[in-house]
């Protein structure tokens, strides 16, 4: 007579909920803090979650000392790499979830995209590719410090790269074009004395004013696709007290691009004369991508590392989340934007391994 195992008793298991595995996964991330410069950590965790999804060859780029961007691939080359930051802006976060919402520093700039981007991976590898990899920097919050260090991978153009799918939070709209970027400090000097007597000194916070107001009100170029250029004063600084002409006056100044940087610049400094000294300028130009036919698509008006991993191999950038909320103290990100996000990242991710030969 044939025996029968014992039936358990209670109620059945009921079958795991795909969304809440992806929620909790993204929560553990959160907890972990990788501010820039803080990355490490982070970067330890993501090591053994693409070992164990099969990147058998992960390789660290040494950016500064403690730092570096991981390289991940399979067996074969990688012709296409997922790519992101893993860096977050300061403060930290507590991390909470409000039934679809997570909320925590990072949720859609850029983790909740980057675990979008895994389990696309993973759909890519149990299906049998193994042409693909990941490029996770450091920095982008701050100065693209990993990015840059990265086109130093310029061997991967000779192992046959042809794709880079870049994460920022879109909205999972393929971008067709992003603003450059020019950032850059005024600083102007004055003669300080006692304010009675306007013929003793000369006030450098009325000389900034003067050059900040020339450049608010100028003519700034504007771009059929990008839209204008804008002008943003950040910080302003300066003087000693309210009965002292102010001997020395600062303020640091964004502007969105959407033309090229160089006579950008020097407009700027042309507006600032004699009275301004332009210093620490930092800038990208506008970048314009190739976006696939037949996904909706969108132009930015923030700076990604697009602009440096450009030069490794072209770029689609897309990814979950809306960067409006990036930055913010309620940063957050919908698990089923994420959903939407592994779907898409699979199909781009399929499409340029099938298209790109």
């Amino acid at each position: 007579m044939m025996a029968f195992l014992p039936l358990p008793t209670g109620a059945p298991m009921a079958p795991t909920d795909p969304s809440d595995t992806l929620a909790t996964t993204l929560q553990t991330w959160l907890e972990v803090d990788s501010t820039s410069g803080e990355e490490k950590a982070f970067l330890e965790l993501l090591e053994a979650e693409l070992k164990e999804a099969g990147f058998s060859r992960i390789d660290r780029q040494d950016v500064a000392p403690g730092r570096y961007n991981l390289l991940a691939r399979t067996e074969r080359p990688a012709r296409l790499l997922y790519s992101t930051h893993v860096d977050t802006v300061p403060p930290f976060l507590p991390v909470r979830r409000e039934g679809d919402r997570i909320f925590g520093r990072g949720a859609c700039d850029t983790k909740g995209g980057l675990l979008a981007m895994l389990q696309a991976a993973k759909r890519l590898l149990a299906a049998g590719e193994r042409d693909l990899g990941f490029l996770l920097v450091v920095g982008e919050e701050v100065d693209h410090c990993g990015a840059k260090k990265s086109v130093e991978l310029s061997h991967l153009k000779e192992e046959g790269l042809e794709r880079i799918i870049l994460c920022e939070p879109t909205i999972n709209r393929v971008v067709a074009a992003q603003k450059g970027m020019l950032k850059f400090t005024l600083k102007t000097e004055g003669v300080a004395g006692h304010s009675a007597f306007v013929d003793r000194g000369t006030s450098a916070i009325n000389k900034l004013l003067d050059v900040l107001e020339r450049m608010r009100q100028h003519d700034w170029p504007t771009d059929t696709i990008l839209g204008p250029t804008t002008l943003n004063i950040g910080t302003i600084g300066g003087g000693v007290a309210a009965n002292v002409f102010a001997p020395s006056a600062q303020a640091q100044v964004l502007m969105r691009a959407v033309s090229p940087i160089a006579p950008l610049l020097q407009t700027v400094e042309a507006l600032a004369g004699e009275e301004a000294r332009v210093e620490g300028a930092v800038y990208n130009d506008p970048v314009f991508f190739d976006p696939p036919e037949g996904y909706e698509v969108a132009t930015v008006p923030f700076n990604t590392d697009a602009t440096y991993v450009s030069e490794l191999a072209p770029v689609w950038l897309v990814g979950p989340g809306d960067i409006r909320v990036a930055h913010a103290d309620h940063e957050h990100i919908d698990v089923s934007d994420l959903q939407a996000g592994i779907d898409l990242y699979t199909e781009l991710g399929t499409l340029a391994l099938r298209t790109q030969r």
